[in-house]
């Protein structure tokens, strides 16, 4: 099963030495993270932008899609993996 988090949160995101995600911060806990796959979405440039670097990510025994907002330069989870 998917879940979709309406509101996006924001969230606190490690980096490793290489500019990827290695671990975040949500509800409290730190998660260590694997990156499994990324990509660069960029449209509606001509009126409010979208420009998102996403990661699809791995726990534990879950995975996750976060992205980064590369307009205002936020961390934000968008969907977990169950």
């Amino acid at each position: 099963m998917t879940r979709l988090l309406r509101e996006h949160p924001s969230i606190d995101v490690e980096l490793g030495s290489d500019g990827e995600p290695i671990a975040f911060r949500w509800n409290g806990r730190r998660e260590r993270i694997e990156v499994c796959n990324r990509w660069r979405v960029e449209e509606s440039w001509w009126s409010r932008p979208i420009a998102r670097d996403y990661f699809k990510v791995a726990g534990g025994s879950w995975l996750a899609l976060l992205y980064l907002d590369r307009v205002d330069w936020t961390w934000h989870l968008e969907r977990l993996y169950d």
